[in-house]
């Protein structure tokens, strides 16, 4: 399921400000199965020396592993617009700072010449425009943290982008917007999806509490909230979509919960957006991708 063939696992590092995490997929073969490998740890000096423990413990080779960067709000922030499909990259730029800019809070913190813009048209000459944009501390910190693992590094980016469950639960999602809702230590995430297509990307503190309305969430599950749609019946409006027995199966402590059920999903996910260029083989599967479902993404700003 890892899609660069050069490589027999990937490691994804997920950066959070005062802890990091690492959690190793190894690719099977033969008659092994898959194997993962999780820990959390401090960011500091001492990351490079957990980062070749957990490759010699699996028994995987430096040179076979690539490294992918997951990050969360605020690190990271992902927001959509609705902008005439007539306007030009000048005046794309000055709506992002008239919409975006001037509205969110500690918005001097993020890298303003460091965002991406993906473009799909929404119809009646408008387009549904989402921009990624990265902390500004976040790149020089990762690079100082990996050092030599940096050369590696196959993908950056908005990790909760990969709660998109479309695929699993078409039928009922098709043509949709939905969110997603996923518990990670005191703090939920949530991420918003239209038809497919992640739109948006926040944190709720939520006063620590797991209660949300009449429902009460468990740390190690993911949520689908359908609570928007006011047609449905009998039926729960927070949903949770992960069966307990594929946890259980993967062995993995209880705080490895966020990282597994998003790199899991990624497997399986060719089209995201990435602050590291793709290598020739992921760029003419996208392409195809976006071909066949008619929804080409238009860069508007390099």
């Amino acid at each position: 399921m890892i899609h660069t063939q050069k490589s027999k696992a990937r490691l994804f590092f997920t950066y959070l400000k005062d802890k990091t995490e690492l959690f190793l997929f190894v690719k099977p073969h033969g008659t092994s199965g898959s194997g993962m490998t999780y820990r959390r740890a401090p960011g500091d000096a001492a990351m490079n020396l957990r980062i070749q423990a957990i490759l010699d413990h699996a028994k995987v080779q430096t040179v076979d592993t690539e490294i992918w960067i997951l990050l969360y709000p605020p690190e990271i922030y992902t927001t959509t617009m609705y902008i005439s499909s007539h306007a030009s990259s000048n005046e794309v730029k000055a709506m992002i700072r008239e919409q975006i800019f001037s509205t969110l809070p500690y918005s001097i913190n993020y890298d303003w010449e460091n965002y991406t813009l993906t473009s799909h048209e929404n119809g009646h000459g408008e387009n549904m425009v989402t921009v990624t944009i990265l902390g500004k501390d976040v790149l020089p910190r990762i690079q100082e943290l990996l050092t030599d693992n940096f050369d590696r590094v196959k993908f950056i980016g908005d990790g909760l982008q990969f709660l998109n469950i479309e695929a699993t639960f078409f039928q009922q999602l098709r043509g949709q917007t939905y969110e997603m809702i996923l518990p990670y230590d005191e703090m939920f995430y949530t991420a918003a999806f239209r038809s497919g297509l992640h739109v948006e990307s926040s944190v709720l503190t939520h006063a620590c509490s797991s209660s949300f309305g009449e429902y009460k969430l468990s740390q190690q599950q993911v949520y689908l909230d359908i609570r928007q749609e006011k047609n449905l019946l009998h039926q729960p409006k927070i949903q949770p979509v992960v069966p307990c027995s594929e946890w259980m199966s993967a062995r993995l402590t209880s705080a490895a919960f966020p990282t597994w059920f998003i790199a899991r999903n990624c497997m399986h996910q060719h089209e995201r957006v990435n602050f590291i260029k793709q290598d020739c083989e992921s760029e003419e599967r996208s392409e195809k991708k976006r071909s066949s479902t008619k929804l080409e993404p238009i860069y508007l700003l390099d």
